[in-house]
């Protein structure tokens, strides 16, 4: 029996090691890219180092006394040998969870201050920002806007070793914009401005989602922060605040894709590919602005400069000839 025990315990703890050392496919949350999130993982290791030993040392327990009591053969109407209390014994496992949850507050409490969120507020804790980026939650998509008016659906543009705060406003409904490897993840809520800051400190391409349930296709409000070397960021920036067939292109695979595919096949939404509504300005600013039957309104904050981007993208991507209005 005491064996039987022990291998279940070295089963269980080698599963969990396992997973552990599997990274972003296990318990363990993706390696930092920037300070903000590196105080986050370190949170949540102790967090889970104290929870798993606590956990280690109750199982433990349980099968050892499970081993020493047991009935051994004794008839159920028996009573077992009585057990009486240990003063000493209650008191250390009364004040020990005071004394772990205080050290788990203290540490928190530490790394939270570093921790760059500055809740509703027009002051930012956390990293000097050189750059101030607008992310506009809207069903189903994230929409960036860069300090010089530039425009991106879906993937953020950053600058690496580089001080950044993000204003987080939602166009519809309840979103969360979250980037594990960068920040922790923080809410865009209707009618609120909300702020956060971070330095990312390694080049690559972070995943990110939205953590709010916001409608049908919330799972797929998928978002990627491409993290690249401080000129390369200047140049996309001042490119794309003329580049009005990428923004289009933007905008009709981040925003209209989602539904309809990229072909405009149809998939959640129906077919538009001979659509005659994509060739009439007019009606898609309509529709954009005000959504349908089932539509929700994508682009109900879009400006007439993002319209006309759609527009002239989709246009050229099915071959349609102008009608209704430029």
């Amino acid at each position: 029996m005491r064996r039987s025990a022990f291998v279940l315990v070295v089963v269980l703890a080698l599963t969990l090691a396992g997973a552990a050392v599997a990274g972003n496919g296990g318990v363990a949350p993706p390696a930092p890219a920037s300070p903000t999130a590196g105080h986050i993982r370190d949170v949540y290791w102790l967090i889970l180092a104290v929870t798993g030993g606590i956990f280690v040392l109750v199982a433990t327990t349980l099968v050892l006394f499970l081993v020493k009591y047991r009935s051994r053969g004794r008839s159920r109407e028996i009573e077992g040998p009585q057990v009486r209390g240990h003063t000493n014994l209650e008191l250390a496992w009364t004040a020990g969870p005071v004394v772990i949850l205080a050290i788990i507050a203290g540490f928190v409490f530490w790394q939270v201050s570093n921790i760059g969120g500055a809740p509703s507020s027009s002051a930012s804790t956390g990293p000097p920002a050189r750059e101030q980026i607008r992310v506009v939650g809207h069903q189903y998509y994230w929409e960036y806007v860069y300090p010089n008016g530039a425009i991106s659906i879906n993937r953020l543009r950053l600058p690496v070793n580089e001080g950044v705060r993000l204003q987080i406003v939602s166009a519809d409904v309840a979103h969360s914009w979250w980037v594990p490897a960068l920040a922790g993840k923080l809410d865009a809520i209707p009618g609120k401005t909300n702020y956060l800051a971070f330095k990312p400190n390694k080049q690559g391409v972070f995943r990110g989602q939205c953590a709010e349930f916001c409608g049908l296709l919330h799972a797929q409000m998928l978002t990627h922060v491409d993290v690249v070397p401080a000129a390369r960021y200047a140049h996309f920036v001042r490119q794309r605040a003329n580049d009005r067939i990428g923004l289009g292109k933007d905008e009709f695979e981040g925003v209209c894709a989602s539904c309809h595919g990229l072909a405009g096949q149809g998939g959640y939404g129906p077919n538009i590919a001979a659509s005659p509504i994509l060739a009439n300005r007019a009606s898609l600013a309509t529709l954009l602005r005000q959504g349908g039957i089932k539509m929700p309104a994508v682009g109900n904050s879009w400006s007439d400069a993002q319209i006309d981007a759609l527009v002239a993208y989709v246009r050229q991507r099915f071959k349609l000839g102008g009608a209704g209005g430029r």
